[in-house]
This record gives C-alpha cells, sequence and structure tokens, in this order.
C-alpha cells in the first residue's frame, strides 16, 4: 500500500526532472553564446551589450516559464529612483542574477575577481565592466569599490551587489558586510532594498526548478545621509530580512525541507 501511494509522488518528481532537462537544455548553450556575443562587441557602446543581456533574458525567463512553469511576480517597481543608485539584493538562487538585470538602467556588477577567471561567465563580466574585487586585501578592495563604484554610477551606471557576499539558502541569513554601506556613505548614493523568494523555486544546485510564482519587492530608497555605514546596513538588512519572511512561501519551503 505504501509503496503504490508513492507512485504519483515518484511521476511528479519524474516530471519536474523532465521539464528542468528541458530547461537546461536551452540555458546551458544560451549562457556561453551570450558571454561570446558580450565578449565579441566590448568595443561597441554600451548599449549594445545591454540589449544582448535585456533579449537573452527575455529568452530565458519566456523559456523557464514555458518548460517549468516558473513566473515571476515584481512589485514597488515606482520605488526606483531616476538617478543612480546602488541595489542590495538577497542572494539565494541563480534566478535573481538573471532576471534583476531586466528591471533597471544598465548594471554593474561588484562580484568577486576570482568569478571573471570562469570561461565564457567570466568574459560576460568584464565585457559588462564589473567592478572584481579582490576581498583578501581589505582596505584596498573598499578603496577599489569606492572609486570604480561612484565613476559608475557617475556615468548612470546603477552598482548591483550581494551584501550577504555568496549564495544564502531560503530561511537562512548570514550578516550583511558593510562594504555597499560605506560605498553608500562615501558617494551619497541611496541603497534601493530588494527582496525575493526566488531561491524557494530555483533551490541552489538544484537540476529540478519548482513550477509557481517568485515574488520579488523593490523597497523605497535608503538614503545615507547622516548615516555612519553600520546604520545603514542595519537598515538594508533589517527591510530586506522582514520584507523576504513576509513573501515567503511557506508551503514551498515544507516542500523543500526547510523550516517548520
Amino acid at each position: 500500500m505504501n509503496n503504490n501511494s508513492s507512485v504519483p509522488g515518484a511521476l511528479y518528481r519524474f516530471w519536474l526532472v523532465l521539464r528542468g532537462s528541458l530547461f537546461w537544455i536551452v540555458f546551458l548553450p544560451s549562457v556561453l553564446l551570450c558571454a561570446l556575443l558580450l565578449t565579441l562587441s566590448s568595443y561597441f557602446p554600451i548599449g549594445v551589450r545591454v540589449g544582448i543581456i535585456k533579449v537573452w533574458i527575455v529568452m530565458n525567463l519566456s523559456w523557464i516559464k514555458l518548460t517549468c512553469g516558473l513566473d515571476y511576480r515584481v512589485e514597488g517597481l515606482e520605488n526606483i529612483p531616476a538617478e543612480g543608485f546602488i541595489i542590495m539584493s538577497k542572494h539565494s538562487s541563480t534566478w535573481e542574477t538573471i532576471a534583476l538585470q531586466l528591471f533597471f538602467r544598465p548594471m554593474v556588477w561588484v562580484v568577486k575577481r576570482e568569478l571573471t577567471f570562469i570561461p565564457f561567465f567570466g568574459w560576460g563580466l568584464k565585457a559588462m565592466n564589473a567592478i572584481a574585487i579582490n576581498r583578501g586585501t581589505g582596505r584596498k578592495a573598499i578603496k577599489q569599490l569606492i572609486e570604480e563604484g561612484r565613476q559608475r554610477m557617475d556615468e548612470g551606471r546603477i552598482v548591483m551587489l550581494f551584501p550577504e557576499g555568496t549564495r544564502v539558502l531560503p530561511g537562512q541569513h548570514k550578516p550583511f558586510k558593510l562594504g555597499g554601506a560605506i560605498l553608500a556613505e562615501k558617494t551619497g548614493y541611496s541603497i534601493l532594498p530588494i527582496a525575493h523568494n526566488a531561491g524557494e523555486f530555483w533551490p541552489r544546485h538544484s537540476w529540478i526548478k519548482w513550477p509557481g510564482t517568485i515574488r520579488v519587492v523593490i523597497g523605497p530608497p535608503i538614503s545615507p545621509e547622516g548615516k555612519k555605514p553600520d546604520q545603514i546596513i542595519r537598515e538594508v538588512e533589517h527591510w530586506i530580512t522582514e520584507t523576504g519572511e513576509q513573501i515567503s512561501d511557506r508551503a514551498q519551503l515544507k516542500r523543500l525541507g526547510i523550516g517548520d
């Protein structure tokens, strides 16, 4: 009896694996192609490279919706400032590294320098003028972040970073690093906080992409004026953490075996 009752669950999981496979068959080659096109267009105006990225994003978000039934909803678009700013977002999956670029003007990623050494992927980061930080250099890395971050934002670009420094599983938390808050305090540019629950549908190291709707919430800009970096980062951390808990899909967490 128990064996029979497990059949529907096994069939459903097989169906999810099959749908995930269809997604990966297109997604992986598209990453290589996009990185190659970005590299070849490095000497063209930034608008050309942004156009390539946008087409690639739209294609893959449409493909994952078709193959895996995974959609998204964005709230708070009215909070996006008209001028330069710093984005700080929760990082729990690959989805946000793809999709967030669709909602903003040309973005500049703050990344670990090691990522730029990866063939194709690293080439794409370089082509988009990513700020590649050697995190082991301490104050030198912060100085680089401030100098390059200020330059990019003065040019009208948007600086994007994950304040926890790495992907964190849904329901888990790591203290936010001060780098982005120091950048805001030194340059005067506001921080735009973003919360989402993408990691509940695109789990880390998972072949399966769970069907559902990812919620993305863009918060009001957080001004650095009159605040110290530790005050700024606490405000950002509080908003992202609290909002993330509010939009969490508890049923999906239970399916993943996370939480209560």
